[in-house]
């Protein structure tokens, strides 16, 4: 992803500065309109809630005060006098034209005067006797109830006629019902007035859309809902709504309780399984009613989005106009960076190298000032660059010629020449003692390092050493084969005294990497000599010197002088009789004995008085046994150098007893064990299966266990160990015991005598077959066949008595 050019990067933070406030001028006038909307909204439904609580509480006392009035009317109570009342008396139209002139005050107000003594009631529409219409009416009841609780919803049954029988009306309706006291309290009859629980819900003036789109939800004390927009709830309790708080999740009828409702109007959100509402309720001080007026939230939100859009209108004019602002002045205040870049030929740059699409694709990732740093610091970078090249070629060539010179690579003439090339001049004419080190990091068993850091540590030992040792006194060290390689000169012309200083130098640097790596190593030190032009023979007597590591071991000092006369003046007494028992553990699987004997083998060499050769000719001569002997039990060399270097090459290049037994032991014993301990498993059960039916074949002949290694194709030793371990017997053993199983069969059905029984399973001497015969089982052949004789006589004759 390319990054922003230093205009572009200018234009966005210009628009960013004139963004943002317009961004948050515009939040805060949406979230404060939103504010005003929220309290303006909730006001006006408070006044309308007011406003239809007003109206239903001013409906309510015109009913009850219009229900008073006829109750104390002279036309009711001589309507209850008369004996029998009849539509054609005069009373009667007096009283119905009674009831006519009060719907006048209330047009919805049904009020009926009932009889039930003469069994006739009366209401604005006519008289009806019992014949016309059936009383139903639970006058008692509905006394009882409106004087302990006031108004009651009762069904609109109560007051059907049929005027209101053709109209499609209401379910329920708001009534109160009072008795009348005649002079002579003999009637059983009250007055009933009520008015359709529907009339309740539509308010008298709509002010707005929204106010229309409310909903009045009136309850009574017993949270039974009176007034309800949708009328099938009408009659049924407050929770039947499904009306939970949006916040708390407490149903309405909870929150409406006397013990949570408070005395003044709150306002509230309402949620029910799919629609969401505003909400503002108050409870009337006198009924004990609660005023309960919703208004669905998707048309409140309307008004949201009204204002929402207005403000996004006005946002986005204003976010154009700075965007073109900020563009003209971005593009003006560029104009001297353009110039500078012109002028610096960054563009002539680009374009020339062009043709490489990496290159230009970095170039134009950056911006304009990056461009011209990046131009400025590619300079120094190229100088720094072809300064560590030209300085790491000079250490390569430097060291290719001291690895050269060490290794005897130059006549005596170019040496000098190539010594006075590499700075050496003034050390080639004033030293007049020269020796070489060489130096090699004893890894053997060691816990925090393994051959991998060879290199490494190699490194930081040839940094020790320059550190350890004066420049004007050593030349420069460097690697060859695993080996730290520096000369070491004096100005001294007493070579006693450098000798002195030789050895104290050497050991201060041994206990350096000792203190610093925790590594020791080993030191070889060469002759002195006193010109820098005999360096070869110098360095080919450190090497051999630090070749005496073999016997002497790890972290050692070995100056050449004290190992050059340890010299081999007879034949080596080789340890054949370790390794024949090196030889048969590593055949009978014993991994342990292997090692033990390895150990002893390798600790008989070592002690002995050799040179370096001696010492790897005869471990060359144990691998080369060892090698020969997995050949002859049948595994492949490959299984054990599988992805590895040649075997002699690396036992060349052990250079301690401890490594060389630690390379034996990982390397080569250990392998060929666990090839042969996996085989056991899978091979031992399949030929000692062959030996036995070889024996069972040819017992009457002269078997060897040699003779079944040959058929088999193994090696004699190597199946005598097999044949023991499955067996629990030797080969020899096993053949006897089979052969007197044979023995004894033939004594038991055949007339053989003893001596064709010893022939025949290749005994020469009948003696020899008899004397090993009551070995094994106790008594002689002839003993042995009278016994099962006489035992076959006997249990013939019982047989016979049977």
């Amino acid at each position: 992803m390319r990054s922003l050019t230093y205009l572009h990067k200018m234009i966005v933070y210009g628009i960013l500065l004139s963004t943002l406030p317009i961004l948050l001028t515009g939040i805060a006038a949406f979230l404060y309109s939103s504010h005003q909307m929220e309290s303006h909204r909730i006001q006006e439904n408070q006044q309308l809630l007011s406003q239809m609580q007003s109206n239903v509480e001013h409906k309510l006392a015109t009913v009850s005060y219009m229900l008073d009035q006829a109750t104390r009317s002279p036309v009711t109570i001589q309507s209850l006098s008369s004996p029998h009342l009849s539509p054609k008396q005069a009373i009667a139209n007096k009283l119905q034209s009674e009831f006519q002139h009060m719907r006048s005050w209330e047009p919805l107000m049904d009020i009926t005067l009932v009889n039930q003594t003469q069994d006739w009631l009366i209401d604005h529409a006519g008289l009806y006797l019992n014949t016309d219409f059936p009383l139903s009416l639970p006058m008692k009841d509905l006394l009882s109830n409106t004087l302990t609780s006031g108004w009651q919803l009762v069904p609109s049954s109560l007051f059907n006629n049929q005027e209101r029988m053709k109209s499609s009306g209401c379910n329920y309706h708001i009534a109160l019902a009072r008795s009348i006291q005649t002079i002579n309290n003999e009637t059983n009859s009250a007055l009933i007035a009520g008015i359709p629980a529907c009339s309740l819900q539509t308010p008298s003036e709509a002010k707005d859309t929204n106010s229309s789109a409310s909903g009045l939800i009136i309850v009574n004390r017993e949270q039974r809902i009176i007034a309800h927009p949708d009328p099938s709830y009408m009659g049924k309790p407050l929770a039947a709504t499904g009306l939970n708080n949006s916040d708390t999740g407490v149903s309405l009828s909870e929150q409406l309780s006397p013990a949570s409702l408070p005395a003044s109007s709150s306002y509230g959100e309402l949620r029910t399984s799919d629609q969401h509402y505003s909400m503002v309720y108050s409870q009337s001080p006198l009924k004990g009613w609660s005023y309960i007026l919703v208004t669905p939230m998707n048309i409140l939100n309307r008004e949201y989005i009204q204002v929402a859009l207005h403000t996004m209108y006005i946002s986005i004019g204003m976010l154009l106009l700075s965007l073109l602002l900020s563009w003209l002045g971005s593009k003006r205040m560029h104009t001297p960076i353009r110039r500078l870049l012109s002028q610096v030929g960054i563009k002539e740059q680009v374009a020339a190298t062009a043709t490489s699409s990496l290159q230009v694709d970095s170039e134009i990732s950056m911006d304009e000032f990056e461009q011209i740093r990046a131009g400025v610091s590619q300079l120094s970078a190229s100088r720094s660059q072809l300064e560590n090249k030209l300085n790491h070629y000079v250490m390569q060539t430097r060291n290719h010629s001291l690895m050269n010179i060490f290794l005897g690579n130059y006549p005596p003439t170019k040496l000098q020449h190539i010594l006075n090339e590499q700075g050496y001049a003034s050390k080639l004419k004033h030293w007049q003692h020269i020796t070489v080190i060489t130096i090699q990091a004893d890894l053997v068993n060691h816990a925090k390092y393994s051959s991998q850091d060879r290199e490494l540590l190699l490194f930081a030992i040839q940094n020790m050493l320059e550190e350890t040792i004066l420049p004007e006194l050593q030349l420069l060290p460097i690697v060859i084969e695993q080996t730290v390689v520096t000369v070491i000169g004096t100005y001294e012309t007493d070579s006693d005294e450098f000798t002195k200083q030789l050895y104290a130098q050497t050991e201060q640097l041994q206990r350096r990497v000792q203190d610093l790596l925790s590594l020791q190593i080993s030191i070889g030190i060469s002759q002195s000599y006193s010109s820098l032009l005999e360096v070869h023979q110098a360095y080919t007597e450190a090497i051999e010197a630090l070749q005496h590591r073999l016997k002497l071991g790890t972290g050692v000092i070995i100056p050449y002088k004290t190992v050059k006369t340890h010299i081999s003046h007879g034949s080596m007494a080789y340890p054949e009789s370790f390794e024949y028992e090196l030889i048969q553990a590593i055949q009978s699987v014993d991994g342990t004995e292997a090692i033990s004997m390895l150990h002893q083998l390798l600790e008989y060499v070592f002690n002995m008085e050799s040179t370096p050769e001696e010492y790897q000719l005869m471990l060359m001569r144990l691998l080369t046994r060892i090698l020969l002997m997995m050949q002859e039990v049948g595994v492949p060399l490959g299984q054990i150098t599988i992805g590895q270097s040649s075997m002699f090459r690396e036992l060349f290049t052990l250079q301690s007893a401890a490594e060389v037994e630690q390379w034996f032991t990982q390397r080569i014993i250990m392998p060929i064990v666990t090839i042969l301990k996996e085989r056991q498993y899978a091979q031992y059960p399949h030929i000692s299966e062959k030996i036995i039916a070889l024996i069972q074949q040819r017992y009457d002949t002269d078997l060897t266990l040699e003779e079944c290694a040959a058929l088999l194709h193994y090696n004699a030793n190597y199946l005598s160990g097999v044949f023991r371990k499955e067996t629990g017997c030797s080969f020899s053993e096993y053949l006897t015991k089979h052969r007197f199983t044979i023995a004894k069969k033939w004594l038991e059905e055949t007339d053989l005598t003893v001596k064709d029984i010893a022939a025949r399973l290749r005994y020469n001497n009948p003696q020899n077959f008899i004397r090993s015969f009551r070995k094994w089982e106790g008594i002689t052949p002839g003993q042995y066949r009278e016994r099962k004789r006489r035992a076959g006589y006997v249990q013939e004759g019982r047989s016979f008595g049977k």
